[in-house]
């Protein structure tokens, strides 16, 4: 062929090859958007998040623009790196945009707008301007808190103690419940209302605040109070001599089941009685997350059939070896000794949420009985159910023993609202549980 020939192929393959190229680069896939489909905000503005793609040239640019009765304003404008022959150099990675709405976005008086986004990527088309998705999201400000009627009147609870509260809010909430202090337990739906089982924490401040929150879809907070009295309590404390029976045979196999160097007893117990003691309760608190959002007990609770009571709730302890003090730790529970191996029963009806095997409280099951309440059984020699089944009340669960960190064959039991431990001694009295829960969980 002769070189004039040679040069036209070349020119056809060059055409050719332009053309491939500009016909990729000509794509009309738009860019995506992902996000929400309306926004509403409350008075104190926010902030949003939008997925942004482009399966073809890439993002080449995106526009937020908040667009009202009274005019548009400019929110976000972003560029992305790339070029018209390149494409986004990062190709068809997504990218996250942020919008944030500032309190005073929209003027008073004006409560309905759009949120309008513009994104383009670097397709030749549109006169080089390339493919565009316009999103128009209906926007709302919400500038008004929720409504809360409270139901219950003048309460009396203890510190370590429970307490229920009913109440009906004017719309529906994101959250709901008590806050007392710093700790927040959930609301349930009661009838056409709410209720919560509450608690005050051994821990708690100092006359602490109990209130109900409500927060609505736009991030209104409302925070209620009702008369509530907490009486204050002196909590028990007990020094604990740790016998060398006990160093020398139980913390060495408890420490050998949990990986822990026990070649000086004194510190595995340290280690047991802190760290572990700490992951126990922290595990506890996880499997407690969720709870039925029905009461599926009914009057007092049950205590272990002719049991003596050997230890108190919230007794706080200092442990000794060789009269030198070890660790401490608070109690959070009852220990009722009856025979040997005795049968442990449910305390009321419920849901078994854990049986098994829970460190320092050795074979360990713990029941859910609905809106926030459960109770726990420690240091069993036997368990007879399995996490999921429902139970009833006085159903055995296991026999009593010394599993775990445990001297000699008891139970340990103790009940929780949400992760926080109350005084049994309250739910096993049939007038204080009508009279303080029963009262107001009626619907």
């Amino acid at each position: 062929m002769s070189a004039r020939g040679w040069l036209f192929v070349l020119l056809l393959l060059l055409l050719g090859g332009g053309g491939v190229f500009a016909w990729f680069r000509f794509e009309a896939s738009a860019p995506a958007v992902a996000g929400p489909e309306a926004i509403v905000f409350g008075a104190n503005g926010g902030t949003l998040e939008f997925d942004l793609s482009d399966s073809g040239t890439g993002l080449r640019s995106v526009e937020a623009v908040l667009s009202h009765a009274g005019g548009d304003a400019p929110l976000v404008s972003e560029t992305y790196p790339g070029g018209l022959m390149s494409g986004a150099l990062r190709g068809e990675e997504p990218e996250t945009l942020e919008v944030t709405l500032p309190p005073d976005a929209l003027p008073r008086g004006v409560s309905e707008a759009f949120l309008r986004l513009t994104v383009r990527d670097w397709s030749w088309r549109d006169g080089l301007r390339g493919n565009e998705t316009r999103a128009d999201i209906p926007l709302r400000i919400d500038r008004v808190p929720p409504q809360v009627s409270i139901a219950t009147g003048l309460t009396y609870v203890k510190r370590g103690g429970s307490g229920a509260v009913r109440y009906q809010i004017s719309e529906e909430t994101v959250r709901d419940g008590v806050e007392v202090g710093d700790v927040f337990f959930p609301s349930y739906p009661l009838g056409d209302g709410r209720a919560v089982v509450y608690a005050v924490p051994i821990d708690a401040p100092q006359s602490p605040k109990v209130r109900v929150l409500a927060e609505d879809q736009a991030g209104n907070v409302t925070r209620a109070r009702w008369p509530v009295v907490v009486n204050e309590r002196r909590l028990p404390e007990a020094n604990v001599t740790l016998p060398a029976s006990f160093l020398d045979v139980t913390v060495p196999e408890l420490a050998a089941a949990m990986g822990i160097d026990a070649s000086d007893p004194a510190a595995a117990f340290q280690v047991i009685n802190t760290e572990v003691r700490a992951s126990n309760e922290e595990q506890i608190g996880e499997l407690l997350a969720e709870s039925a959002p029905e009461k599926h007990w009914e009057g007092a609770f049950d205590q272990l059939d002719n049991s003596e009571v050997t230890s108190r709730f919230a007794e706080k302890r200092t442990y000794f070896v060789s009269g030198q003090p070890n660790s401490k730790a608070t109690h959070f529970g009852y220990d009722l000794a009856s025979t040997r191996a005795a049968p442990v029963t449910a305390a009321a009806s419920g849901r078994v949420i854990y049986a098994g095997a829970l460190g320092i409280y050795g074979n360990c099951v713990l029941l859910d009985h609905g809106l926030g309440v459960a109770t726990l059984y420690g240091h069993l020699s036997r368990i007879d159910v399995s996490a999921g089944d429902a139970v009833e009340q006085g159903q055995p669960l296991g026999r009593s023993g010394a599993t775990g960190l445990a001297g000699g064959d008891h139970l340990h039991f103790a009940v929780l609202v949400g992760r926080t431990y109350v005084d049994p001694l309250e739910w096993w009295d049939a007038k204080w549980v009508r009279e303080n829960l029963e009262a107001q969980l009626t619907p």
